[in-house]
């Protein structure tokens, strides 16, 4: 017999609101152009989020999340900027978590390996 205090119930679940792109002449902090994300179609490695060397040691590795941390955390930022802000900093958090883990770091430079190795190529038919 369960207690009082356990339920099979799900926890609920916590969800996030797009961004709403509006022009204002506001300035913002952090200004726009620090933003993590790059333009559609660019990927970026966790260590050009972080914005480290591929080389970091784990210290460098949890001092720059700490500072992106405080510049991305949707509690500082302005309240216009909270729903990006909060997109981004879970795109910085999941950088760090993969990097400052070493079994998931060496997958990852693993597989960023065999990325920069592959050269680009086109797949389809060539035409008639």
């Amino acid at each position: 017999m369960l207690s009082p205090c356990l339920s099979t119930a799900a926890p609920p679940r916590v969800t996030f609101k797009r961004p709403v792109v509006t022009t204002s002449s506001t300035t913002t902090f952090p200004p726009p152009n620090l933003s993590l994300k790059k333009p559609q179609g660019m990927s970026s490695s966790l260590y050009e989020i972080l914005r480290i060397p591929v080389g970091a040691t784990n210290e460098e590795i949890k001092a720059a999340y700490r500072r992106l941390a405080r510049t991305y955390h949707p509690d500082v930022v302005a309240k216009d900027r909270r729903d990006s802000s909060a997109d981004e900093f879970m795109t910085l958090h999941a950088a760090y978590s993969t990097l400052s883990d070493p079994g998931k770091r060496a997958v990852y430079d693993s597989q960023l390996f065999i990325m920069k190795k592959r050269p680009l190529t086109t797949v389809g038919f060539s035409g008639l």
